[in-house]
């Protein structure tokens, strides 16, 4: 049993580096199998298709993403103590997996309504974000918050968190740092996104 819990391990660490390195669209079976030092034969024993070892992955993926969602939102706190948690959560967890936002990305493209029914499936539960969403609302006119749309709102923070993550081999390159160095300033980000956004939606 051990055994096959560390080869499925395997399985899908090779999968995500060949997924991330060559997209949906590009990434093969063999090469899978040969990243995981394997045989084809093995890999298909596991997963009988790519779409199958997609959907494993991205299912953990949507799990681990939501899961960090719920955390940040549950309780009575106010509007930005839950930002606050929602920008460490996430952040902390695509430094961790920064195959994620590659892989929502992959998937999107690939199958957008497919994503779109897991995603809110999971953020439905408990009623956790359309309750978020009326939360801001409240304290908007109860004069904590900027009136700023709640969609702009919320696309700005999932912004500020997500895309340097998305853009990460571009700015590597545009300010020549190495990856540890990038992922240190990931962490320090977490300050500044605050700072920026108590600046920009608090009254």
């Amino acid at each position: 049993m051990e055994g096959r819990k560390n080869t499925e391990a395997e399985i899908l660490r090779a999968a995500k580096k060949v997924f991330i390195q060559h997209g949906y669209a590009g990434a093969r079976m063999q090469a899978i199998a040969d990243e995981a030092k394997i045989n084809k034969a093995m890999l298909h024993y596991y997963y009988r298709s790519k779409d199958a070892l997609f959907e494993k992955i991205m299912d953990g993926a949507v799990d681990l993403m939501s899961r960090q969602f719920i955390s940040a939102l549950s309780g009575d706190k106010p509007v930005m103590e839950k930002v606050e948690a929602m920008v460490s959560n996430y952040t902390d967890t695509i430094i961790k997996n920064p195959y994620i936002p590659i892989f929502i990305l992959n998937e999107l493209a690939r199958s957008q309504m497919n994503f779109q029914n897991r995603l809110l499936q999971k953020l439905e539960q408990d009623n956790l974000f359309m309750n978020f969403l009326a939360q801001i609302v409240q304290e908007q006119q109860s004069g904590i918050l900027r009136p700023i749309p709640v969609p702009q709102f919320m696309i700005t923070i999932m912004s500020l968190i997500v895309f340097p993550h998305i853009a990460k081999p571009v700015f590597l390159k545009i300010f020549k740092m190495a990856d540890k160095e990038y992922m240190h300033m990931m962490e320090e980000r977490k300050e500044y996104i605050m700072d920026f956004l108590r600046k920009s939606v608090m009254l």
